[in-house]
């Protein structure tokens, strides 16, 4: 015999997949705020998600060192050029030619190396990015022809940071990824802020990939 009783008619009925909706009484209030308590800490231990917008692009710094680098580089070829136009003044069989040659042979050159040492590291900072994702770390760069690396977390056997002494001026790190099975037994992500490079290093050691720093400027495709 059912002895259950019969739905009330002005009740309404609901379904498991339907959401909630509690009255504003006192153990309602407290259901309603356990419930959304947990809403936000699963949203919080959510992963990072894994489209093209979670990668992140190097810090300035890195484009200042890259730049830092590239003013020796011309300093020295500057005066190589200098060098190069006085030495004919001591040769009798130096004609008008020769200096012409010589002029043209350094302007280019300095062109060269100005573009190499400052526009280059501009186009190359801006198409380095990096992310972490379930798949492993993923890494971007190259400006003419463009490198995607894919380091999965199962090959990697262990990592390491080096640090020079014009990276510790500017707070940069490298980081160091020895790999297994790869042609290549180590990767290397250049400049890095030192705590980033560590805090990188922990997650990829632990096999994690909710790493949660203070992101550097988004890059987009």
């Amino acid at each position: 015999m059912n002895t259950e009783p019969a739905p009330n008619a002005n009740e309404e009925t609901i379904t498991e997949g339907e959401p909630v909706v509690l009255s504003e009484t006192s153990g309602s209030t407290e259901t309603n705020a356990t419930e959304v308590l947990s809403t936000n800490e699963a949203a919080t231990q959510a992963p990072l998600p894994t489209d093209s917008t979670s990668y992140q692009s190097l810090p300035i710094e890195a484009l200042k060192l890259d730049r830092f680098q590239g003013g020796i580089l011309i300093a020295v070829v500057l005066v190589g050029c200098l060098v190069g136009l006085i030495v004919p003044m001591f040769f009798a069989s130096a004609t008008l030619d020769v200096w012409a040659w010589a002029v043209a042979g350094c302007l280019l050159l300095l062109g060269l190396v100005v573009y190499a040492a400052w526009f280059y590291p501009k186009a190359a900072h801006r198409c380095a990015s990096w992310r972490i994702s379930e798949h492993g770390l993923e890494i971007r760069r190259g400006v003419w022809w463009r490198h995607r690396i894919v380091i999965p977390h199962s090959r990697m056997q262990h990592s390491d940071i080096e640090q020079g002494p014009l990276q510790r001026m500017y707070s940069l790190a490298t980081l160091v990824i020895h790999t297994a099975g790869t042609k290549n037994s180590s990767v290397q992500l250049e400049n890095l802020k030192s705590e980033t490079a560590e805090q990188l290093r922990d997650a990829l050691t632990g096999g994690r990939w909710d790493m949660h720093t203070p992101p550097e400027s988004p890059v987009t495709p």
